[in-house]
C-alpha cells in the first residue's frame, strides 16, 4: 500500500521545541487507529487526543478519515490540503469548550460516474519511455508536459495518459481547474524507480494537485509540488488566484470572488484600500468591527487557520510566537499575568496603521500595509489603553479602551483583508517600527 499521507505531530507548548515529535506516513483513509498505530512506541500510549492549530480533532464516527476530521476542524472551508499535515498531539483532551464549530464532511463521490463522464469525454494516448538512457525525456499533450528523469527505469516502459481540459468538462466542481488527467503503467510489469515532473504551461499559477479517491479531498505537498507521487489516480491542475502579483496567490476557495472576477475591489472606508473579501459578516453573533495589522506572507496561514494564541503550531507547521517588539510572554502588565498570551486587535484603523504594528510592503511602485478586518464576540474581549508611545490619536480615537484583548481565537472571524497604500514612490523612506511598550511603565512588571 502507498502511504503517500505525510504527517508531522508536534508538541503543544514551546517546552517542546519548534521540531516535530514524530515524522509519519500513513495511507489517505487513515483512521484515529491508523495515526495512533503509527506513532513511535515511546508517544503511543501517551499521546491520545489530537488538534490542529489548537482546534480538537473529533473522530466519533468509526472509519472517520484523519482528512475528514482536518476538514471539519480547521478555519479554512477548503477540501485542499498541503502536506505535510502538522498537527499537535496531546496527553490529554484540550480546547474541546472553547467554542470552534465543527462543519459537516464532504460528500463522497461516486466513482462510477466519475470514471464514466471522464471516459466519455478525455483523449487519450501513450508515452514510451526508454530504459537506462542517461538525459530526461519530455513528452507533451497540448499544454500539459512530463519530463521523465534520466535513467528513471531500468527498461522500455509505456505509461498510459488520458486527459482532459476544464473547459470541456469539471467533474469535481473544482473552482479554476485547468486540467484532469490520469496516467497508468499499459502494462502490468513496467515499472519506473523515478517519477516525472508534471505542469501546465502558459498557468504559472497552476498546482499539481492529487485526488485522495473517494472522496471530495485533494493533496499536494509543500516540496516538491510538481513532481507525481505515483503512476495511477486522477490528477488536477488547478489555478491559484494572485491577489497581490509575485507577493500573495490563494486557493479561490479561501475568499469571495465578486462578479467581475477580480479578487480584489476598491473601499473607501476605514480608508481608502483594496479589499479581499473572506466571508459574509455575521452581524447577529460578531457584532463589533477590529482590525490586526500583519504581514503579506503570513495571510494566506491567517486564512487557513484563523488569528491563532502565541505558540501555536499552525498547519504550516510554524510555531507562533509575539514579534520580538511587543511584551515578552510571562510579562504582567495592566494586572494580567502572561499579559502577551493573547490576541490583541484594535478599533481604530488608524492605530492599527501605525508602524509599531503594520509591515509595509511594496507593490507597483506603492507602499502597502495588509490588515485584517474582523467581527469579534460581545463580551469576549477586554478594552485597554494605548501601548504605543509614540501614537497620535486621531479625533475619533478613544486612547484609554483602543487596545483589545482576547485569549479565545473562536471570538473572532476574519471578515476581509484590506491593502492601505500608504506612500505613492517605491523612493519614501520606510519608516522605522517603534518598540511596543506600556502605556504607564508602571503597569508592566
Amino acid at each position: 500500500e502507498n502511504n503517500f499521507l505525510a504527517v508531522h505531530l508536534y508538541g503543544d507548548d514551546a517546552k517542546s521545541g519548534n521540531e516535530p515529535l514524530a515524522k509519519l506516513q500513513l495511507s489517505y483513509n487513515a483512521t484515529y487507529a491508523d495515526l495512533v498505530d503509527a506513532m513511535p512506541k515511546s508517544m503511543r500510549n501517551l499521546y491520545r487526543y489530537f488538534s490542529i492549530a489548537r482546534r480538537p480533532l473529533h473522530f466519533d464516527k468509526d472509519g472517520t478519515t484523519l482528512l475528514s476530521a482536518v476538514y471539519r476542524a480547521r478555519c479554512a472551508t477548503t477540501n485542499f490540503f498541503r502536506l505535510p499535515l502538522c498537527i499537535a498531539a496531546h496527553e490529554r483532551a484540550h480546547y474541546g469548550s472553547s467554542g470552534h464549530i465543527l462543519r459537516n464532511d464532504l460528500p463522497i463521490v461516486d466513482m462510477r460516474d466519475v470514471y464514466r463522464k471522464f471516459s466519455s469525454k478525455c483523449r487519450s494516448s501513450l508515452m514510451n519511455v526508454r530504459g537506462n538512457l542517461d538525459k530526461n525525456q519530455t513528452f507533451m499533450f497540448e499544454a500539459l508536459s512530463f519530463t521523465f528523469p534520466s535513467n528513471c527505469t531500468d527498461y522500455d516502459a509505456r505509461v498510459d495518459i488520458d486527459y482532459i481540459m476544464s473547459q470541456d468538462l469539471d467533474l469535481f466542481n473544482l473552482q479554476e481547474c485547468v486540467c484532469l488527467f490520469q496516467i497508468k503503467y499499459h502494462d502490468k510489469s513496467a515499472k519506473l524507480k523515478d517519477m516525472p515532473m508534471v505542469s501546465f504551461n502558459g498557468e504559472r499559477n497552476a498546482r499539481l494537485y492529487n485526488w485522495v479517491q473517494p472522496s471530495s479531498y485533494w493533496f499536494c505537498y509543500k516540496t516538491q509540488h510538481a513532481r507525481l507521487i505515483a503512476i495511477g489516480g486522477m490528477h488536477a491542475f488547478v489555478r491559484h488566484i494572485y491577489i497581490i502579483p509575485s507577493l500573495l496567490n490563494l486557493p479561490s476557495d479561501l475568499f469571495i470572488q465578486n462578479a467581475s472576477r477580480n479578487p480584489l475591489y476598491n473601499r473607501n472606508t476605514p480608508l481608502p484600500c483594496q479589499c479581499l473579501k473572506v466571508r459574509e459578516h455575521d452581524k447577529k453573533d460578531f457584532p463589533h468591527i477590529a482590525y490586526h495589522a500583519t504581514s503579506i506572507i503570513t495571510i494566506e496561514s491567517i486564512l487557513m487557520d484563523g488569528l491563532v494564541m502565541p505558540d501555536t503550531v499552525v498547519s504550516s507547521g510554524l510555531r507562533i510566537c509575539p514579534p520580538i517588539n511587543h511584551i515578552s510572554r510571562g510579562t504582567t502588565a495592566f494586572g494580567i499575568k502572561d499579559f502577551s498570551n493573547a490576541i490583541f486587535v484594535t478599533p481604530s484603523i488608524h492605530y492599527c496603521s501605525d508602524p509599531g504594528y503594520a509591515v509595509s510592503f511594496t507593490h507597483e511602485d506603492k507602499r502597502f500595509i495588509a490588515v485584517l478586518e474582523c467581527s469579534i464576540k460581545e463580551k469576549s474581549f477586554r478594552s485597554l489603553p494605548s501601548m504605543v508611545l509614540t501614537y497620535v490619536p486621531h479625533s475619533d480615537d478613544n486612547i484609554k479602551e483602543i487596545e483589545w484583548r482576547l485569549t479565545n481565537p473562536a471570538d473572532i472571524e476574519i471578515i476581509s483583508v484590506l491593502f492601505i497604500p500608504i506612500v505613492s514612490l517605491i523612493t519614501a523612506a520606510n519608516p522605522g517600527r517603534p518598540k511596543k511598550s506600556g502605556a504607564n511603565p508602571n503597569s508592566v512588571t
